[in-house]
Parts: C-alpha cells; sequence; structure tokens
C-alpha cells in the first residue's frame, strides 16, 4: 500500500510540475481532478476544477465546461467555485444567442454560416473482426520495433527478437495483446523502463500510474473490449465528455486517431507500464 500511495504521490507531483510551465495544460487538470478525487483531496480537486472550466471555455468546449461548473455547484460557500459557474453559463448563453444571430442572419440572407466540423461518429462494435484487429496491430507493432532500431532506442539484436515473436505469431480468432513493448517487458524486463523514458521524451505523452486507478465502468464501456485488448488501448475514467486512455503505443498516431473515432469523444492520452496495463485490462471481460 506504500509503494502504491508512493507512486500516486508521484504521479500528482509530475502534472503539478507540468501546470506550474503551462497553467491551463487540460490533460495535467483532468488527471488531477481524478487522482485529488482518489485521494481525499476536495481543496485541491475544488480549485482543479475551477481552471478546469476556465480552460474548457477558452477551447469553446462549452458542453464539458457545462460538465465541470455541475460539479463546480456543489461548492456554493466557495466564491471562486460560484464566480466559475456564473461564467460558464454567460459564456454558453453568449454562444447560444450568436448562433441564433447567426442562423437569422443565414436565414435571411440565403448565405451559408460556416459551423465547426461534428465529431467523426463511432464505429459499429457489433461484428469487429478480431482477425482484422490483428493484423493491424502487427504491422503497427512492427513500426515501432523498426522505429526502435532506427532511433537506437535499443540495441538491433534486441529489436530482431522482438521482430521474430511478432512475425511468427499466428493471427487467430481468439483476442489477444498485440505490443511489442509487453513482448520486450517479457524478454527483456531490464531494459523496459529505460525505453519508456525515451518514447515519452519522443512522444511527450505523460506517464500515468494505471494500476493506482479503478476502470470506471463507464469509462471500459466507451471502446468494445476485444478492440481494448487487442489494440492495447484502454479507457480508465471519464472527465465529463472526455476519455482518459492508457495506451502502450504512445508513438502510434493513427492508433489514437482511430480510437477517438470508435470512442465518438475526445480522448487523452497516457503512456502506461505494460505489466500492469494487462493486470488492469484483465479485469474487462471480453464477450464474444
Amino acid at each position: 500500500m506504500a509503494e502504491t500511495d508512493t507512486k500516486l504521490t508521484e504521479a500528482i507531483a509530475f502534472f503539478e510540475q507540468v501546470l506550474q510551465t503551462m497553467p491551463g495544460d487540460r490533460t495535467s487538470l483532468e488527471f488531477l481532478v481524478v487522482a485529488y478525487e482518489q485521494t481525499g483531496q476536495v481543496e485541491k480537486r475544488r480549485d482543479c476544477l475551477v481552471k478546469l472550466a476556465d480552460t474548457l471555455l477558452n477551447e469553446k468546449d462549452y458542453d464539458n465546461a457545462q460538465v465541470i461548473a455541475g460539479y463546480l455547484s456543489a461548492y456554493t460557500d466557495y466564491p471562486p467555485a460560484r464566480a466559475a459557474v456564473q461564467k460558464v453559463a454567460s459564456v454558453v448563453q453568449g454562444e447560444i444567442l450568436r448562433g441564433q444571430y447567426r442562423s437569422d442572419v443565414s436565414g435571411a440572407s440565403g448565405l451559408s454560416v460556416d459551423h465547426e466540423p461534428a465529431f467523426a461518429p463511432a464505429f459499429q462494435d457489433v461484428g469487429l473482426e478480431v482477425q482484422a484487429l490483428s493484423r493491424a496491430a502487427s504491422a503497427a507493432e512492427m513500426d515501432l520495433v523498426w522505429l526502435w532500431k532506427e532511433r537506437e532506442f535499443l540495441p538491433k539484436d534486441v529489436c530482431m527478437d522482438v521482430l521474430h515473436v511478432l512475425t511468427d505469431r499466428p493471427v487467430t480468432d481468439v483476442p489477444a495483446l498485440i505490443s511489442a513493448l509487453a513482448l520486450l517487458d517479457e524478454q527483456r524486463p531490464e531494459l523496459t523502463d529505460a525505453l519508456m523514458e525515451q518514447m515519452q521524451r519522443e512522444s511527450r505523452m505523460p506517464p500515468i500510474p494505471i494500476e493506482l486507478f479503478d476502470v470506471q465502468p463507464a469509462a471500459a464501456a466507451v471502446l468494445a473490449p476485444v478492440y481494448v485488448h487487442v489494440r492495447g488501448v484502454l479507457p480508465f475514467a471519464l472527465m465529463g465528455d472526455n476519455a482518459l486512455v492508457a495506451v502502450l503505443n504512445p508513438l502510434n498516431r493513427a492508433l489514437q486517431e482511430e480510437t477517438v473515432a470508435r470512442a465518438a469523444r475526445p480522448c487523452h492520452f497516457f503512456m502506461a507500464h505494460p505489466r500492469t496495463w494487462q493486470q488492469m485490462a484483465a479485469k474487462i471481460t471480453i464477450d464474444q
């Protein structure tokens, strides 16, 4: 338990440090809101929610700003929280009025008014093919290993050993995690941490001690279990309409884009250690 507390403290300290240089960093604020709630730091969570509401307004994410305002409405005796709720209401109301005005002008003049593109719809989970997912995962993970080799993240012989395993693995109908990082951790666990540090610097994706969180059922339901287990993508918490997602391949931008499309919501990605990721993912049942 002491080790768990230490890791969570270190994770919180990491994101608090990020906020010192980037005060409005949305990912850090969303992580800390969840972490403070889990550690019972009510006042810090409250102050973080106030900052997050302002960040969401600046990003014009009015739907999630209203969700955060709903959380803040519980702190009626705290002036900054009341002010944040009032600001969200004022800004959103102003946007509604401006939208009505643009609609009226467009209807009267016959001119089209530009609108922000709708978010990508979710793919249908029914009939998700394990073989197709496995082939896509294998190709992406092989690309990752070649990147390790080209950028000298790992010795060539280690990369070739991982590649051989990926190449020889048969594609079946049984869902199984396909992850170069997980394979490396099985073969050469002493190299895992150093490699993760290299990938973290390359991707600038924040690491997360996923074992410190209970995966929220509503978060897990965002993606099909088969997709989670094969592609190494685990949604572990929701912040408003946003999903916090732990991944094993932080350098695969295409996978992040696909995950956002399948989830049909904004996603914020974090890099997780393969062993703890698999322990958490094992709790999600695959219904065939």
